[in-house]
């Protein structure tokens, strides 16, 4: 007989067989140790099931605040950009309107204020006036490329200025004198000042080998006493590009470069267009 199992039997009504079968001694001895090991498991489950739910709710409250926070965070820096643009914009519009004045009273810009956000009947936007600038800088950068700035000849030195001088070719007279001269080797290359067209470019009297540009501002580049021309009549070139090089042709005393500007068909003093300080 086995003494480690006890036989259970269920006996039902009279007419019901009698149902038997074993247990194990020992599950029936520890039955209580069992019964509390499974309790204990389940309130410990529970309890993480909560504790974890709690988490989640946690963690969505702290989220939700954070991104207030980040709202808030982010509409104060847009004020602040919004500030900086406008204060940026407006120091933008007065350098513009500084520059085209400047430029006007020297003679060297002639077109529609290039500062100052045209008025509508609705309120400007940022944006309106950044595609304002926007395009009066194309504007700016396209009139300055047309007008003849700076020097054909960065290495020569300037032998006679604008204005009277005394005849190079000897004796006490004067004569006026209707550009600036600019000496050196023979054969250096002579540069356009501005963009425009070719006006021309052959014997022009005293001038001798001379090249003459057109711009669209109105203004006229000369290049006289060239050795060699570089260019053809009607040629469109850009400012730097070579014309010409260096040379004596005509009336001329040594190697030099005779440089002209002119306005509306009569000479005026290229200084303020050769350095804009």
């Amino acid at each position: 007989m086995d003494t480690n199992k006890v036989t259970v039997m269920i006996v039902g009504n009279d007419d019901e067989e009698v149902k038997t079968f074993s247990i194990n001694r020992a599950l029936l001895i520890n039955y209580k140790k069992y019964l509390i090991y499974a309790g204990s498991a389940f309130t410990a489950a529970i309890v993480i099931f909560f504790a974890v739910f709690a988490y989640s709710v946690k963690v969505s409250i702290d989220k939700s605040g954070l991104n207030s926070q980040l709202v808030q965070v982010n509409s104060k820096l847009e004020t602040y950009d919004s500030l900086q643009l406008s204060q940026k914009l407006k120091k933008i519009d007065n350098n513009l309107s500084m520059i085209d004045g400047y430029l006007k009273e020297r003679g060297l810009l002639k077109i529609e204020n290039m500062g100052g956000v045209p008025s509508s009947s609705r309120q400007e936007t940022q944006m309106d006036k950044i595609n304002f600038y926007e395009n009066q800088s194309d504007v700016f950068y396209n009139t300055l490329r047309d007008l003849p700035i700076g020097y054909p000849y960065n290495n020569g030195v300037r032998s006679s200025d604008y204005g009277y001088r005394r005849n190079p070719f000897g004796g006490f007279s004067s004569e006026f004198h209707s550009g600036v001269d600019l000496k050196g080797p023979l054969g250096d290359p002579i540069y356009a000042t501005g963009d425009g067209t070719v006006n021309r470019c052959d014997w022009y009297n005293g001038y001798g080998n001379a090249v003459v540009i057109d711009h669209e501002s109105g203004y006229q580049s000369l290049f006289g006493h060239l050795s060699k021309v570089n260019v053809v009549q009607g040629q469109q070139v850009k400012a730097g590009d070579v014309i010409g090089f260096l040379g004596s042709t005509g009336r001329s005393t040594g190697p030099h470069l005779h440089y002209e500007i002119r306005k509306d068909g009569n000479d005026i003093s290229p200084e303020p267009f050769l350095k804009v300080y």
